[in-house]
């Protein structure tokens, strides 16, 4: 991994203000909460400035698989994560490393080197002894892109999901307040509910 990606890149100083990742504002690829903060109140864990194209790894718990890839790119807004995230800054297509960071296989080699029990942890040394199999640039490319293009299918359908589940419930309370009323095969309504 440490030939691959450069590991906790060398920080400048923390910008005046910025939004704070934490471990708890990531899960499953998404980052959930921005919290903004500055640089006098932030926690002593808020030293991974982030740039596009980073990856956050989650070292506490990799099990969870709760790791970020940073694609914002707003000139306006700074992001500073949580030393519980090792960043890595691919050298070649970072969504593929990102990806390949999510297999069983990367995971397990993770969890063989964590220490700790109920809290199982890596280090960003072990981390980047870990071997990466790596195809071409081209294969990388296209291998990121079709992962990619599966993660856009599954938000929208989650997205879909979300809406209809919304929609089912204002059905219900409409039903069940009998604002809505349904129709016999004759066309007439329903006698009132007893």
């Amino acid at each position: 991994m440490g030939d691959v990606a450069e590991i906790n890149p060398k920080t400048q100083k923390l910008p005046d203000e910025f939004i704070y990742i934490d471990l708890e504002s990531v899960e499953s690829g998404k980052l959930l909460k921005e919290n903004e903060i500055t640089s006098d109140k932030a926690p002593s864990r808020a030293q991974r400035v982030l740039r596009k194209d980073d990856i956050l790894y989650q070292m506490v718990r990799p099990y969870q698989r709760n790791n970020l890839y940073f694609d914002l790119n707003d000139e306006n807004k700074k992001y500073v994560a949580s030393t519980g995230y090792a960043q890595l800054r691919s050298k070649d297509q970072p969504k593929f490393l990102y990806h390949y960071m999510h297999t069983n296989r990367f995971v397990n080699e993770v969890l063989d080197k964590c220490t700790g029990t109920s809290y199982p942890a890596i280090n960003s040394s072990d981390l980047g002894a870990i071997k990466v199999a790596y195809p071409t640039h081209t294969e990388q490319k296209r291998i990121a892109e079709f992962l990619s293009d599966i993660d856009t299918k599954i938000e929208k359908l989650t997205r879909k999901k979300e809406l209809t589940e919304h929609y089912k419930k204002g059905a219900m309370q409409k039903i069940f307040s009998q604002k809505i009323r349904f129709k016999n095969e004759n066309g007439k309504n329903y006698p009132d509910w007893e």
